[in-house]
């Protein structure tokens, strides 16, 4: 979503996939080569997921959710996660997909630093759908800001289950 999907931004994604997975879901998430990413289970059953969104549906099909998240339904709001520090644009992709899977009627938008740049990425998380757009800016923020309904909640589980 936001990286070329090579093997190293994939071995991140999985394991900031792995993170965020509910421990009791006993769902285990590996890159798989560089065409995606496997998905098993505690008896070695695995799925083959060739993006993020098709990985957060299977776990869901196999009844894990993010761990800590609870479903959005507030007015909408604005609220900030503090990125003090160093921080991972791939755990920031795999959470907004984790959210898009999780809560498909959600409305938010994500605007995050680029790490690579002088810029910023607005990602919008609608319908069950990430989409993501840099947006040039001299003075990029050191904090993603979350907005609309749920966007104190989500901000909550960002800070609490995985650093952006």
């Amino acid at each position: 979503m936001l990286a070329p999907p090579t093997r190293a931004v994939l071995a991140a994604r999985a394991a900031a996939a792995g993170r965020l997975l509910e421990p009791a879901s006993g769902l285990r998430v590996r890159a798989w080569l560089s065409a995606g990413y496997l998905l098993a289970d505690r008896v070695g059953r695995t799925v083959h997921a060739a993006d993020l969104d098709t990985l957060w549906r299977a776990a869901a099909e196999r009844g894990a959710r993010p761990a800590g998240w609870r479903p959005l339904g507030a007015t909408p709001a604005a609220d900030s996660v503090d990125l003090s520090g160093d921080w991972d644009l791939a755990a920031a992709g795999v959470w907004c997909a984790a959210v898009a899977r999780a809560e498909p009627d959600a409305e938010l938008e994500v605007t995050l630093p680029d790490p690579a740049g002088d810029r910023a990425l607005r990602v919008t998380i609608a319908a069950g759908t990430v989409r993501a757009a840099p947006l040039d800016t001299a003075d990029p923020p050191a904090y993603a800001r979350i907005a609309g309904p749920g966007a104190g909640e989500a901000a909550r589980h960002a800070r609490a289950h995985h650093r952006l």
